[in-house]
């Protein structure tokens, strides 16, 4: 686990305060379409991921998700291999401009391979 310090400059005194950096796991920043479904109900949710790790995404949405919220996910893959199901748990959401929320899931095992689904993200299959 990495600890950062974070300095703040106040009326020409410097100050300290302690970051400790939670993440197990690299993010990596893909636009990975996906769908989600709230544990209470039926209706389904279309958007893409803002970054992607081995435990956990970042969505931006017009929904605010409560922490704690249970969901079901279904990643798609860019090049219409497949998707990927897991069960996720909002963790944090925070409010951004014009009504937007972005959001923190933390996935259940097992664990997402990130790498191979944002190469499919960022590299289109090309013929040569």
């Amino acid at each position: 686990m990495l600890s950062f310090i974070s300095r703040k400059t106040t009326n020409k005194k410097m100050e300290t305060s302690p970051f400790l950096e939670k993440r197990a796991f690299p993010r990596y920043t893909a636009k990975i379409p996906l769908t989600y479904f709230g544990s209470d109900s039926s209706k389904e949710f279309q958007v893409k991921t803002h970054d992607i790790s081995a435990q956990g995404l970042c969505i931006i949405t017009d929904r605010e998700l409560i922490p704690g919220s249970a969901l079901d996910i279904f990643l798609y893959m860019a090049d219409n291999s497949g998707k990927i199901y897991r069960k996720g748990k909002a963790v944090w959401c925070k409010i951004l401009e014009n009504d937007l929320y972005r959001i923190g899931i933390k996935l259940e095992e097992p664990n997402l391979n990130p790498i191979p689904l944002v190469l499919k993200a960022i590299m289109p299959q090309r013929e040569y």
